[in-house]
């Protein structure tokens, strides 16, 4: 009689959680089988433009695929092109503004594209990037003069914490997720893996890094990276334990040690050309040690000596920037297609291994 009770109780439990679920969809206007953008409230761009999110809500679907967007950054006034009369153009950063919601979208949230590693049994959340920083950031910047002020909201890595608290309310309890970043959404994607984990600490994790090459001393040098550190209040969100793994000045390589340590079993893809020429161009604004050469010279040394046993690499010839609009299996390392190579990471296949 009382494990019957307890039964009736807890399938009763089901049907209201099930119910809260759906009437929280409809709230936001985001029903299955469909697309919708999503408000947020208390998370804004650089400018001050509210924040919004794109959702793809897959009837059936049991996994959870979250994109980062990409587009630059920048860490003071001359970076985000802030001129004399108090506006900030973004500079080295794509936008400091909000997009177009129908901009902000990965070529693998498309199920026709052929190979695609995301399968239909992904909802997709698509998180816009329009801090200039990262998703890292956490500063007020006040740039100009009293005259012409130009203030930037850097605040992506609450935005993402905002983000991340309705993806939650939307998707409880997910079987898989995946959640990848392309250029500045990459280097964001494993700093904010930390993060990602809080919100959903049983569920099983792959982060996926397009072109977020994972600046490291001394391939950049110290001063430029602790440069743009400084300026966004970086080190307000880096996880409590990170020096007990990463002693000394924070790096993004100094991340991926640390996310293997902290999460041994989450696995990690990083896809890059040798010769990126976007993160190039700014390894030369942190102070490249070795010119034109230092982005090929810096992720095969992350390779040879920065990865844990579940990170691995995909490495192509050539100087492209980002992959997720080229069709997977046009982009080739050793003898795999990327599409191909992604979906032995996410299906837990014994023959994933580094492509170099």
């Amino acid at each position: 009689m009382i494990y019957r009770s307890f039964v009736n109780v807890l399938a009763t439990c089901c049907v209201f959680i099930t119910l809260a679920q759906v009437l929280y969809a409809k709230a936001v206007d985001c029903q299955p089988n469909g697309s919708c953008t999503v408000e947020l409230k208390d998370a804004v761009c650089a400018d001050g433009t509210p924040m919004f999110v794109n959702i793809t809500n897959r009837a059936g679907a049991s996994k959870l695929y979250i994109y980062m967007q990409g587009g630059g950054a920048c860490w003071d006034a001359f970076t985000c092109d802030c001129r004399r009369d108090g506006y900030c153009g973004g500079g080295f950063a794509r936008t400091l503004t909000r997009p177009n919601p129908e901009a902000v979208h990965s070529g693998w949230s498309d199920p026709t594209v052929p190979f695609n590693p995301i399968s239909l049994d992904y909802n997709i959340v698509e998180i816009p990037y329009c801090t200039g920083d990262l998703f890292i950031g956490n500063r007020l910047q006040q740039f100009g003069n009293a005259e012409h002020p130009s203030r930037l909201s850097q605040f992506g890595y609450h935005n993402m914490t905002v983000s991340l608290t309705l993806i939650k309310k939307l998707f409880p309890n997910p079987e898989n997720i995946v959640l990848m970043g392309s250029s500045a959404g990459g280097l964001g994607a494993v700093f904010n893996l930390h993060q990602l984990k809080r919100f959903y600490p049983q569920q099983p994790v792959q982060v996926v890094s397009d072109s977020g090459a994972p600046f490291k001393l001394p391939f950049v040098s110290s001063r430029g990276l602790q440069r743009l550190i400084s300026s966004w209040g970086v080190l307000d969100n880096v996880p409590d334990d990170y020096g007990l793994i990463s002693p000394g000045e924070l790096d993004f390589a100094g991340m991926l040690r640390y996310n293997s340590w902290r999460y041994p079993d989450h696995k990690y893809a990083f896809v890059s050309s040798y010769n990126d020429w976007v993160m190039t161009g700014f390894s030369m604004l942190l102070g490249a040690e070795f010119g034109y050469s230092t982005i090929s010279r810096m992720i095969q040394d992350v390779a040879a000596h920065d990865l844990g046993e579940k990170q691995k690499v995909f490495y192509v010839s050539g100087d492209q920037h980002t992959f997720h609009h080229t069709p997977p299996a046009d982009v080739v390392a050793g003898h795999t297609h990327l599409g191909e190579w992604i979906s032995k990471m996410i299906n837990g296949q014994a023959e994933w291994a580094n492509q170099l």
